[in-house]
């Protein structure tokens, strides 16, 4: 049984009070929006997160989360004063609009060794500050899966222990560098904070590599019985949020996921 209500991610590159109106006739709970354009915190105005607000009550919808996306690492200093102030911005626009959680992907995360050891102290200094800035405005900040080895994210959270920090699966990207979403969901524990339904099968960008889940998965396709089941072993009820790849129609790819989940 799927404990865990079906959001989804909408893009904010068009009208996106018709995408949420769509989204709830869909049967979506919740969905996430990207803090670009023209819900950047520096573009929307008191006026127009009245009118989010509104837009998205008025379907009974929930904000799920408000995901930063950054062009620069966060462990490179050109310009990280600006990167960290509109991160800042964006914690407050999220509490605004409803939400307590704010998903990011601060770049790829370095080892502790050397040659690594220096852009990693600088990543963890960086974090630091988004720790502060984050649980000023009353925020959760969870760090998105990549590509890169999930047991750097769990060191990394082990390594300041806070409740403002927690993490976000995306079994998609897991399996674009070949690792298992499933070891990394019960990994990441008590710390999970959001989860996205996503693979890397048809999408834009398949995986390459063999699916660490073994025989009878091809790459990029997620197992989803058995992170399903780790989910619920680590207690995990939030949301599993569809993220659509860009050249996806996002309310066909809800619907897909829908019917795939009604088989737990």
């Amino acid at each position: 049984m799927i404990r865990s209500p079906l959001g989804l991610r909408i893009e904010t590159d068009s009208d996106v009070r018709d995408r949420i109106r769509r989204a709830a006739e869909a049967g979506a709970k919740g969905v996430l929006l990207d803090a670009i354009g023209d819900l950047s915190p520096d573009r929307l105005s008191e006026t127009g997160r009245r009118e989010l607000r509104r837009a998205l009550g008025s379907v009974e919808l929930k904000l799920i989360a408000l995901n930063l996306p950054t062009r620069r690492p966060f462990d490179s200093p050109d310009r990280l004063d600006e990167r960290l102030g509109r991160a800042e911005r964006a914690f407050r626009l999220a509490y605004e609009l409803g939400t307590n959680l704010v998903l990011i992907r601060p770049g790829e995360i370095p080892d502790e060794t050397e040659p690594s050891a220096p852009r990693r102290a600088a990543l963890e200094t960086a974090v630091r500050d988004l720790e502060r800035r984050a649980d000023k405005h009353g925020i959760t900040l969870a760090i998105d899966t990549d590509i890169d080895n999930p047991a750097r994210l769990c060191s990394l959270l082990a390594k300041f222990d806070s409740p403002v920090l927690a993490a976000s699966v995306d079994p998609g990207e897991l399996l674009r560098g070949g690792h298992d979403p499933v070891r990394a969901t019960r990994d990441l524990g008590k710390r999970l904070a959001h989860a996205h339904a996503s693979d890397s099968a048809g999408s834009n960008r398949p995986a390459k590599l063999a699916n660490p889940r073994g025989f009878g998965f091809a790459p990029g396709v997620v197992d989803w019985e058995e992170l399903l089941g780790a989910l619920e072993e680590i207690g995990y009820r939030g949301f599993l949020t569809v993220r659509p790849d860009p050249d996806d129609d996002p309310i066909a790819r809800f619907q897909a996921y829908s019917r795939l989940f009604q088989a737990f």
